[in-house]
C-alpha cells in the first residue's frame, strides 16, 4: 500500500492535526448550538486542508 504523502511541512501538518484535536474536544464539551455550528465549521476546514494537501504516492 503506497503511503500517503503530503506538501505540508512536517510542523504545518503537526499544527493542523494538533488543531483539529483540539477541535474535537472543544466540540465535546459544548451545548450551545451556535458555537457548536462554529466549531463544526472549522473542524471540517481544517479537515480539510490536511486532505488538500495530503496525495498517495
Amino acid at each position: 500500500m503506497p503511503r500517503p504523502t503530503s506538501t505540508l511541512s512536517d510542523t504545518a501538518r503537526f499544527a493542523l492535526v494538533t488543531h483539529i484535536e483540539e477541535l474535537k474536544a472543544e466540540l465535546s464539551s459544548l451545548s450551545c448550538p451556535r458555537e457548536r455550528r462554529e466549531t463544526q465549521a472549522q473542524l471540517k476546514a481544517a479537515q480539510a486542508a490536511i486532505d488538500l494537501h495530503s496525495t498517495e504516492a
